[in-house]
């Protein structure tokens, strides 16, 4: 494998060279605002293939169809280059940059700041992850009441009871947890 450290490319610019692929200019312009990142070719298909690591684990690979997400993401786990006719190629890569920023990584903006998560707002419609049921779920208030205009998203716990950095509680099973577990999705196996 070869591994590129492109100090040209610090200031997060796509160049819009012609000889330079798409997915070339995408791998560059992200491992330029992902700090502590390494951008990987592979020996066996040099310009082709683009891996980006992270602390030695892969994280994105950049092929001519597009890119494969290889962490846990909200998104689905491919991007595909037909995206960036549509958006623009600098759009794209805010998109796969911020999607790296909803998985606790620390990514640049265009502007050199950090990109922050989204929070995460809670609805009354929002489901269970342990019930399955919608309209339970409210933030826990470490109180020993509650007033009436508050209780449509709000619980109050005591602060006897321990809740080991739970957030959230269903009122209807009594489960509680943080926040990011309501965005996890269960795939279910395909049918053959």
């Amino acid at each position: 494998m070869t591994s590129i450290d492109d100090g040209c490319t610090a200031c997060g610019q796509v160049s819009e060279l012609s000889a330079v692929s798409v997915q070339e200019q995408a791998a560059r312009a992200i491992t330029a605002r992902f700090p502590g990142s390494i951008l990987q070719i592979p020996a066996s298909k040099v310009g082709d293939n683009f891996e980006i690591y992270f602390q030695g684990k892969l994280l994105l690979v950049f092929d001519k169809k597009g890119t494969r997400y290889h962490f846990p993401s909200r998104r689905k786990r491919n991007v595909k280059w037909d995206k960036v006719t549509t958006f623009g190629l600098p759009r794209v890569i805010d998109f796969i940059l911020r999607d790296l920023a909803e998985a606790d990584y620390e990514v640049l903006s265009s502007k050199q700041k950090k990109i922050l998560k989204r929070p995460i707002h809670i609805s009354r419609y929002m489901r269970c992850p342990e019930c399955k049921e919608g309209g339970g779920i409210k933030i826990i208030l470490r109180a020993d009441s509650l007033p009436e205009e508050n209780s449509q998203l709000f619980t109050a716990i005591s602060h006897d009871v321990d809740v080991n950095g739970a957030e959230i509680q269903c009122t209807l099973c009594h489960w509680i947890g943080i926040r990011e577990q309501l965005l996890q999705k269960r795939r279910r196996a395909r049918k053959r």
